[in-house]
């Protein structure tokens, strides 16, 4: 890249860039093989993570619900549909856990197979792809596990305290950290999906 110099006074420098960066990686265009692979598993991750976002929403006014009508130890009418259709969203956070289980292993298998001394887009080396992905995987993993309990013990639970522990596991998502964030966001940019 090269990078002329414009002095426009004695103090200060104006930098003119004559070639994009981004022009000068190995992948702009159309994408085919193992670039394209990459590409579009790190879509797919990102798909699920929005679907997972939506299911786990759609949850907490359930379980709130869930936690207004157990008051004592009777089961009031009302409170198995809700725990039906929490259930229901919890098979589909599995669902996206087996997802993202799928999508972490086929990016580990591409990573492998790319032995190339180059990175496939602009900073990563390939086998970062794969650690990233299974890194996603298993907090997404551990945070379906976490609501699973929850949803077998909310409905049992009339104390305060313990239906607030509920709630509170369920909408903070304490597994899902900002460190996995950043992660799947780099993989967004390394990918030119942002």
């Amino acid at each position: 890249m090269r990078i002329i110099y414009t002095y426009v006074c004695t103090t200060h420098k104006v930098y003119r860039v004559l070639e994009s960066p981004v022009a000068k990686t190995p992948q702009r265009g159309n994408l085919t093989g193992n670039p394209r692979l990459v590409r579009d598993i790190a879509a797919d991750i990102h798909s699920s993570i929005q679907q997972w976002n939506n299911v786990h929403l759609h949850a907490v006014p359930i379980l709130k619900n869930i936690c207004q009508l157990k008051i004592d130890e009777k089961f009031p009418d009302g409170l198995q549909d809700l725990c039906d259709i929490l259930e229901k969203d919890c098979q589909t956070l599995d669902e996206i856990v087996c997802t993202l289980k799928l999508l972490s292993h086929q990016m580990n298998v591409v990573a492998s197979l790319n032995k190339g001394p180059e990175n496939l887009f602009l900073t990563w080396p390939t086998y970062k792809f794969g650690e990233v992905t299974e890194q996603i995987y298993n907090v997404y993993k551990d945070e379906a596990e976490v609501k699973r309990k929850v949803l077998e013990n909310v409905a049992h639970n009339y104390e305060e305290s313990w239906k607030m522990l509920h709630l509170t596991t369920w909408v903070h998502q304490v597994n899902i950290s900002e460190n996995v964030t950043t992660l799947l966001e780099s993989l967004l940019v390394e990918t030119s999906l942002r």
